[in-house]
């Protein structure tokens, strides 16, 4: 009879860790979505445009730190087919022509899809790029306040099942060091004159600190 029951466990095995396995997945999402919940719950937008999102590394971020630097914002998301991707990697590029470094010119990626970028993956979004930007989420009522203050087309298509994709601004936003609007930057532009728009706006404030004065001298 015992031999019965040892052949019926091990029959039964597998389904076994099989169960186990699905409970610790669903244990290890439903911990990683609270976890989320609770960096979103830390995102939020001051009437002033200062923005708190999540960035990809899981960080808060404050768009107040971007201050004494000129930086690009683009609007888009993860799952984009292509343009998104094309440009980010297209401005990175020109950046590292110009001479410039990630510190002199931030470029910022603000997800218009926070339903599905979360931090992790727009940490594998950037990784898949090879370039190094600063990309964010949060949550999705901030995010629209945002996307409305820059005046950012957003427009969701439903497709099959579940399901879509997002009608969106191609274009990028250009702040001067001190983070106000500068110009903005098309992909139907050429280099030259993206890479005019960027210098004019490091050229576009008298530095009031040392390393507001280092980084303009740097992009002259």
């Amino acid at each position: 009879m015992q031999s019965d029951i040892r052949r019926s466990f091990m029959a039964r095995k597998p389904l076994f860790f099989v169960v186990l396995l699905l409970l610790l997945g669903a244990a290890g999402y439903l911990l990683w979505a609270r976890q989320s919940e609770k960096q979103y719950e830390q995102s939020g937008v001051a009437d002033d445009g200062n923005y708190r999102l999540v960035a990809q590394d899981g960080s808060l971020f404050q768009r107040s730190s971007l201050k004494g630097h000129p930086y690009i914002t683009y609007f888009g998301y993860a799952s984009c087919p292509d343009r998104c991707s094309a440009m980010l990697v297209r401005l990175s590029r020109i950046r590292a022509r110009m001479g410039w470094a990630h510190e002199d010119l931030p470029i910022v990626f603000i997800t218009i899809d926070p339903a599905r970028d979360t931090p992790q993956r727009l940490n594998a979004f950037v990784k898949s790029l090879g370039v190094e930007i600063i990309a964010l989420t949060g949550d999705p009522e901030v995010i629209n306040r945002i996307t409305d203050n820059a005046g950012v087309f957003v427009k969701v298509i439903p497709q099959s099942g579940a399901s879509y994709r997002i009608e969106h601004t191609t274009k990028a936003f250009v702040y001067n060091a001190d983070g106000d609007f500068w110009d903005t930057l098309s992909p139907m532009e050429d280099d030259a004159r993206i890479e005019a728009k960027l210098r004019d706006a490091a050229l576009s404030r008298s530095p009031t600190t040392e390393t507001s004065q280092a980084a303009s001298d740097k992009m002259r």
